[in-house]
């Protein structure tokens, strides 16, 4: 009778530790950078235009795997400034823990909204596709 007994104490506190219900889970972020949006896209709010006013290759993660080596980089790749409404980033070529190459750079930065000087946090990460292969 003991072990019937310790079996149904068993079977209560299992049902009492059953787990929370699982949260549903998001939609996939679109590639616009929209949530759900009603099926309409989304006017892009950024532009990119490069310096040869060229489109990158489809392939540059492959094109561009063997182009350096991280030394070379790490040692030639320069300081990059970057200026965003007159605040001056700075940022050295570094190495990510992925192992991918690049530059990064970020702070508090002054910015005019309606004639009113807010702060802002800027963090930007620039990244070179393949170079996590260079060696």
């Amino acid at each position: 009778d003991e072990e019937d007994e310790e079996d149904e104490e068993d079977d209560e506190s299992e049902e009492e530790e059953a787990p929370p219900p699982k949260k549903a889970k998001k939609a996939p972020a679109k590639a616009n950078g929209g949530g759900d949006d009603g099926g309409e896209k989304k006017e892009k709010t950024f532009s990119c235009t490069t310096v040869s006013g060229n489109e990158a290759p489809k392939d540059l993660k492959k094109a561009q795997s063997k182009k350096l080596k991280s030394k070379e980089f790490l040692e030639k790749g320069g300081r990059i400034e970057i200026n965003i409404n007159g605040n001056k980033l700075t940022a050295d070529p570094r190495e990510f823990s992925s192992g991918g190459k690049g530059w990064y750079t970020g702070g508090k930065i002054e910015m005019r909204v309606n004639g009113k000087d807010i702060w802002a946090q800027a963090g930007i990460n620039i990244t070179i596709p393949g170079s996590q292969e260079w060696k």
